[in-house]
C-alpha cells in the first residue's frame, strides 16, 4: 500500500484523533478544547469525510494561526495553531513515521536519547512519560561522573524547529523508505503551516506547539546520535535538541563539539556558540538541579506548606530575577494567592515577560481579585502594548475577577483599542470575549468579528462566546447563518453548534454550507433525519460506552429533555478532551436528573433543581435509600468536582488544595452512569 493511502486510511486516522485527544499538553490544548468537542459530536462522519477529500486529493490545509511569545531573551517565539482536521492529518503523516523511525532508534531510548519517546501503535498516548525520560537523563548523568566522566559541555540549537530545512527532511525520510508522494506532500502542508500571518512561505521550519512535531524533528535530530570520534571515550545524552557531553578530558570534549558542529552544518542546523560551555564537574548535586527536577521540601503529595512555598520563591527571585524558570513556575502554580505573594509577583514579571501564562494562571486562582491587586492588573493592561500574547492573557486573567468600577474602566479601554481586521489573534479573542460579557460590542459589530476576522480560530472562538443574553437571538442566527457558510471547518462547525443550541436551521440552499455543518447537525438530528426515534442522549451515552443501556429519556425529562440533551452531549464530546469539563458538565446534568426522578416519583419527596447538594448530604433520604446507584452518580461526580482546582482553590473540610482531575476516573464515571441508568429503567422511570 502507497505511504498517501496509508497516512488516509480510516484506522490511522482514527487513530491520530485519539492521540490528539490524550496529549498531556494542556498549553496547547487550551486553545482548541469546545472546538475538538465539536468535532468529536461527528467524529465518524467527519472522519470519513476527510479520508474521502484526501484519497480525491481536494484536501487542502488551513494557514496556521501564528501566536507570538515573548522569550527571556525578548524576542518572539512562534507558536502555530493548526485547525483540528489539520493537526488530524499531520498526526496521521507522523503516525507512519514514528512506526518506521522506532526500530532504528528504540535501542537507544533512556540510554542516549530521552525526548519525545514514541510508546508504540497500542499505547493510549503517542509519547512515553516526559518524567520518566527526564529520571533517565537523570540517573545517566550521575552514572557518567560516577565512572570518572568529569568534564562536561552543552550543545544546544538555535531556534531547531524554525530552521529544519525540507530538503533535508525529505532526505531523511527518504532514508525510512517513504516514497516521493508522501516527503512531498508532507512537506508541502508543512509549508503552508509554517507560513507568516503575513502569507509568505518558507522552505523550511516545522511547527511549534502541535503534538507531531516534536517526533518529526526526530527524524532530523537522531542524525547527531550516531556521533563517533576515534581513539576518544565519553558519553553522549540527548534531551529534544540539547545535548549534553562528558568526557575525562577537556581536550577530548573540544574535538567532540567541532565534529558535533560539523555535524549541524550537514543538516543546516546552527549551535548556540553563547550556550556552549565547557567545565569540570565540582558538585554532582549542583549539575544534576540543571538537568532534572529535585523535589521541593515545601510540596508533598498530600499537603502544600505554602511558608515554604512562598520562601522558596523569594528565595528563587533575588532582586526579583529568577535563577531557575522551570522551579519557580512548579512552585508558583502550587501557590495560594496572597497578598505579598501577588506584589512580589507583579515586580517579577516586569523584568520576566516570558513568565506570563504562570503568572496569569496564578492570578486566576483569585475568585475576585483584591482592589489594590484587580488596580495593578488594569493598569499593566493598559500599558502593556508590546507583547500581544501577554496583554491578551492579562485581560483573560482580569475577565469577571474585577469590582465593577474597574471592570467598567477595563471595558472603556479595550474598546478604543477593538481593530477586528488587523488585531493579533488571541488579543483580538480575549478582547472580544471582554467586550461581549460587558456588552460593549453591539450584535452588528460582533457578527462583523466573527464573519470578518482573517484567522479561522479568531473566527470559531468568538463564535463560541457569542451568547442570546448579551446579544439577543437574531443576532445569534445572523452569526449562525454566516458561519456555516465559513470556508474554514472549525468556525463552521461551531456556528453549527450555536444553531443546535437555539435549535435554529439556517434556512436557504445547503449546498452554500461547510459539508461538516452538515455531517454535525445530520448527527445532531437536526437535519434530513425523522427525530422521532432518535434521541441525543441515548446516542451519546452509546459513544460513551457502548454498554450503557438505552432508554426512553424524553419521557423522564418531560419540558427539560432538550436541555438534558443538550448536556448529555456536551458531556460525552468532553470526555475524550476534557476531564475537568466532562466532570463539571456530567454534575449538571446529574442535577438535571436528579430533578426528573423526584418528578416522576413524587413518593421521594421534592427537590429544588439547583439544590443537589441537599440530596447527596442525606444518604439515608428516601432518594438514596430507593435510587442508591444514582445517588452513588451524583454524590462521586460531585465530590469530583467538589474537589477540582477548576472549581475551588481549596478542599474546605481538610484545608488541602484541590488539584487536577485525573483521566483514572472516566471508567468509574462510565460504570456508574451504566449503573444508574440500569436502576432508573428497572424502576419503570426509563
Amino acid at each position: 500500500m502507497a505511504d498517501l493511502d496509508q497516512l488516509r486510511h480510516p484506522d490511522n486516522l482514527r487513530r491520530a484523533w485519539r492521540w490528539l485527544r490524550s496529549n498531556p499538553d494542556a498549553a496547547y490544548k487550551s486553545y482548541f478544547r469546545s472546538l475538538y468537542q465539536r468535532y468529536a459530536i461527528a467524529e465518524d462522519a467527519l472522519l470519513d469525510d476527510l479520508a474521502d477529500r484526501l484519497r480525491r486529493g481536494i484536501y487542502e490545509p488551513e494557514p496556521s494561526t501564528k501566536l507570538l511569545h515573548p522569550k527571556a531573551s525578548g524576542i518572539l517565539r512562534p507558536y502555530s495553531l493548526l485547525s483540528v482536521e489539520d493537526q488530524i492529518v499531520y498526526q496521521a503523516a507522523l503516525n507512519l513515521i514514528a512506526e518506521r523511525l522506532q526500530p532504528r532508534v528504540v535501542q537507544r531510548y533512556n540510554k542516549s536519547v530521552f525526548g519525545h519517546l514514541y510508546a508504540g501503535k497500542t499505547s493510549t498516548w503517542f509519547y512515553r512519560k516526559w518524567t520518566e525520560g527526564y529520571k533517565s537523563f537523570n540517573q545517566a548523568t550521575e552514572k557518567a561522573f560516577a565512572d570518572g566522566y568529569v568534564y562536561t559541555a552543552s550543545f544546544d540549537l538555535t531556534a531547531c524547529y524554525d530552521s529544519l530545512d525540507h530538503r533535508v527532511l525529505k532526505h531523511f525520510l527518504s532514508k525510512l523508505g517513504f516514497d516521493p508522494d508522501f516527503c512531498a506532500k508532507l512537506t508541502e502542508w508543512l509549508e503552508k503551516w509554517t507560513a507568516t500571518g503575513r502569507g509568505i512561505f518558507h522552505n523550511h521550519g516545522i511547527p511549534q506547539g502541535p503534538l507531531s512535531s516534536g517526533l518529526l524533528s526526530e527524524v532530523v535530530l537522531s542524525y547527531f546520535d550516531d556521533l563517533k570520534l576515534k581513539h576518544s571515550d565519553f558519553r553522549y545524552l540527548r534531551y529534544v535538541d540539547d545535548i549534553r557531553l562528558f568526557a575525562k578530558d577537556e581536550y577530548t570534549l573540544r574535538r567532540l563539539l567541532v565534529r558535533l558542529d560539523e555535524m549541524s552544518k550537514d543538516i543546516g542546523l546552527f549551535p548556540q556558540s553563547g550556550k556552549i560551555r565547557i567545565h569540570r564537574i565540582t558538585n554532582i548535586v549542583e549539575e544534576l538541579k540543571s538537568v532534572s527536577n529535585p523535589p521541593e521540601a515545601a510540596i508533598t503529595r498530600q499537603f502544600t506548606d505554602q511558608k515554604k512555598l512562598n520562601a522558596r520563591i523569594k528565595e528563587l527571585t533575588p532582586r526579583y530575577q529568577i535563577t531557575n524558570a522551570t522551579r519557580f513556575k512548579y512552585l508558583l502554580a502550587h501557590a495560594i494567592p496572597s497578598a505579598q505573594l501577588t506584589a512580589r509577583l507583579w515586580r517579577i514579571m516586569e523584568h520576566h515577560p516570558e513568565i506570563y501564562r504562570s503568572g496569569c494562571n496564578y492570578l486566576k486562582r483569585y475568585a475576585k481579585l483584591p482592589r489594590v491587586a484587580g488596580g495593578k492588573l488594569v493598569e499593566v493592561i493598559k500599558t502593556n502594548g508590546l507583547y500581544a500574547s501577554v496583554r491578551a492573557e492579562f485581560i483573560s486573567a482580569a475577565d469577571c475577577r474585577l469590582d465593577a468600577t474597574q471592570d467598567r474602566k477595563l471595558a472603556r479601554m479595550l474598546k478604543k483599542i477593538w481593530t477586528p481586521r488587523s488585531m493579533p489573534a488571541d488579543l483580538q479573542v480575549a478582547i472580544g470575549r471582554y467586550l461581549m460579557r460587558t456588552g460593549d460590542l453591539s450584535a452588528t459589530q460582533v457578527a462583523y468579528a466573527c464573519r470578518a476576522a482573517p484567522s479561522w480560530w479568531t473566527r470559531a472562538s468568538l463564535i463560541e462566546a457569542a451568547v442570546p443574553a448579551s446579544l439577543g437571538a437574531m443576532a445569534i442566527r445572523q452569526i449562525v447563518e454566516d458561519g456555516v457558510k465559513d470556508d474554514g471547518i472549525d468556525p463552521a462547525l461551531a456556528a453549527g453548534w450555536k444553531g443546535f443550541e437555539s435549535a435554529f436551521v439556517p434556512a436557504g440552499k445547503r449546498k452554500d454550507w461547510k459539508k461538516a455543518v452538515e455531517l454535525l447537525l445530520r448527527e445532531l438530528g437536526m437535519i434530513q433525519r425523522s427525530t422521532a426515534g432518535h434521541c441525543g442522549i441515548n446516542n451519546a451515552f452509546a459513544k460513551l460506552d457502548v454498554r450503557v443501556s438505552t432508554g426512553n429519556w424524553k419521557k423522564l425529562f418531560g419540558p427539560r429533555y432538550s436541555q438534558a440533551e443538550l448536556q448529555a452531549i456536551e458531556t460525552v464530546a468532553a470526555s475524550g478532551v476534557n476531564i475537568t469539563g466532562f466532570v463539571n458538565l456530567l454534575d449538571v446534568f446529574d442535577d438535571l436528573l436528579i430533578d426528573a426522578v423526584y418528578n416522576a416519583d413524587p413518593a421521594i419527596g421534592n427537590y429544588t433543581l439547583g439544590g443537589i447538594g441537599s440530596v447527596l448530604h442525606a444518604p439515608t433520604g428516601r432518594f438514596a435509600v430507593k435510587y442508591p446507584n444514582t445517588y452513588e452518580l451524583a454524590k462521586e461526580v460531585h465530590d469530583r468536582r467538589y474537589e477540582s482546582m477548576a472549581s475551588h482553590p481549596l478542599i474546605k473540610r481538610t484545608g488541602k488544595p484541590t488539584r487536577r482531575i485525573s483521566y483514572k476516573f472516566l471508567p468509574t464515571a462510565k460504570r456508574l452512569l451504566r449503573e444508574s441508568i440500569a436502576e432508573l429503567k428497572a424502576a419503570g422511570l426509563l
